[in-house]
């Protein structure tokens, strides 16, 4: 009898928190729709169609017809900013001039200063190149070549970050890169599967085909400056309502892709060929294979044996080459190389840099000489520090006995500032570090036609001034 009596509060229970659930999400979808209209001011990319564009200054895409239902949806009136382009609605959203940018691909750098809603529209990229160009598997398939590709594009922030060693030419829009790409200026052209195959047909750029995917794919999503962050719900809300019928609707009426595969019967005719020799070779040959093939075997199991030996060592090899036996990271030769590689990116793009210098010295000089096995503990916590506390793309290094560099991509002074505080806050934890050794540290920001040389005295200088103020402090160049 207590057993039936249980399990009957248990389903009450239930019952009464389904309810619950059901009558906050009413209460939500209620106050949505009982509130007066609300005015939200949005920038688009103004050349991006089909996705969106200006046209006669008026918005038109697939944006414009979901900007439509989710107005509806969600009591929300849509005003138009217009920009003259995709770097200006960029600018407009970051400065607040417009509240909203609705096709936006979520990034690091963009969360600094956007809010994002849930996604509602996916797309893949592709690259473009002219016509005989072998299928490329993504941005490791690129080569020497060189890659266009829209400034601002979310696509320019995950290359430079995955695939920095790929050869950049930054345009303006789409169509400008199609025009380059024809006029062999380009090698390649990244973009969204969509636009770039309505460019192609427009313009009848026969020439060029897709020969590839580039990852990652679109997932778009409405942007919203921080400011306006209460707008996110009633986004949210309005989106997991569309309903499927209208998202298939608004994609047949939009895609207009045409899809030109080529194929080439010579290499097939020489597969052919090649099979046909083997199978003869194979027929006269058949006695004599049979009768050495098991001395075949064992001398190729021998060489497989061999290669794998070799490439393990020459993987030790590489890695000993560029890192340092006692902490593990990486040494002089790979810093001053990734140094010279964002001085380089620099002159290109004019994306900042910083260096950090960190110096150990011995607190007590007229103590007792630390015995090496002290000396390396403290020399591997120092990297345990740094290692946890940098950022992914940060790279940090023993660059001699004492000192380690620490190299900030395309950070500005201000944040290696606060970057170092925190590293420093962090060394003063460790009892090993604190208790016999003084932290110094001094940074510079990349300047003008400096070369690795240059910038590497004036951090030196900052690292000597924190040196003559006291230990664990932080000193910056002028």
């Amino acid at each position: 009898m207590f057993r039936y009596v249980g399990w009957t509060i248990f389903l009450c229970v239930n019952l009464f928190i389904c309810a619950a659930s059901a009558q906050v999400g009413n209460d939500f979808e209620s106050d949505i729709l009982n509130n007066t209209i609300e005015e939200v001011t949005y920038c688009i990319d103004p050349n991006w169609a089909p996705y969106e564009a200006i046209r006669n200054n008026l918005h038109v895409g697939i944006s414009a017809e979901y900007l439509k239902i989710i107005a509806d949806l969600g009591n929300l009136s849509f005003t138009l900013v217009p920009t003259e382009s995709w770097q200006q609605s960029l600018e407009y959203v970051q400065q607040g001039r417009c509240q909203v940018i609705p096709m936006l691909n979520t990034s690091d750098y963009r969360r600094h200063f956007l809010d994002f809603s849930l996604p509602y529209f996916e797309a893949p990229n592709v690259l473009i190149a002219k016509e005989g160009t072998p299928m490329l598997q993504g941005y490791n398939g690129i080569g020497n070549r060189t890659v266009g590709i829209v400034d601002g594009y979310r696509q320019l922030e995950y290359i430079y970050r995955h695939y920095p060693n790929v050869r950049l030419e930054v345009v303006s829009s789409e169509r400008e890169g199609l025009h380059l790409l024809s006029e062999d200026k380009l090698d390649v052209l990244v973009g969204s599967l969509l636009s770039m195959n309505m460019h192609i047909n427009n313009q009848n750029l026969k020439d060029l085909s897709i020969v590839g995917y580039a990852e990652p794919h679109d997932s778009l999503a409405f942007g919203v400056n921080k400011s306006s962050s209460h707008l996110i719900p009633k986004l949210n809300f309005a989106i997991e309502r569309i309903p499927e019928e209208k998202k298939v609707e608004i994609y047949k009426r939009w895609n207009n892709v045409k899809m030109h595969y080529s194929r080439s019967y010579s290499e097939l005719m020489l597969w052919v060929i090649i099979v046909l020799l083997v199978l003869m070779w194979l027929i006269f040959r058949n006695r004599y294979v049979r009768k050495h093939e098991h001395v075949v075997a064992q001398k190729n199991l021998e060489i497989g044996s061999l290669q794998a030996t070799i490439l393990e060592k020459n993987r030790t090899l590489a890695f000993l080459s560029a890192h340092d036996k006692t902490t593990g990271l990486y040494n002089r030769n790979h810093m001053i190389q990734r140094a010279e590689e964002e001085i380089s990116r620099f002159q290109r793009f004019h994306t900042t840099a910083t260096l950090i210098f960190i110096d150990l010295t011995q607190r007590d000089q007229k103590a007792r000489v630390i015995d090496d096995f002290v000396h390396e503990d403290i020399l591997k916590k120092t990297a345990s520090s740094c290692l946890s506390t940098i950022r992914e793309v940060d790279v940090v290094s023993r660059f001699n006995e004492q000192l380690f560099i620490i190299l900030c991509p395309q950070t500005e002074l201000k944040a290696a500032k606060i970057l170092a505080h925190r590293l420093l806050e962090r060394m003063k934890q460790e009892d090993a570090i604190s208790s016999l050794m003084s932290v110094y540290m001094g940074l510079a920001e990349l300047k003008g036609e400096e070369e690795f040389s240059d910038w590497y005295e004036r951090t030196l200088k900052a690292l000597n001034k924190t040196k003559r103020e006291g230990q664990d402090s932080i000193s910056v160049a002028e």
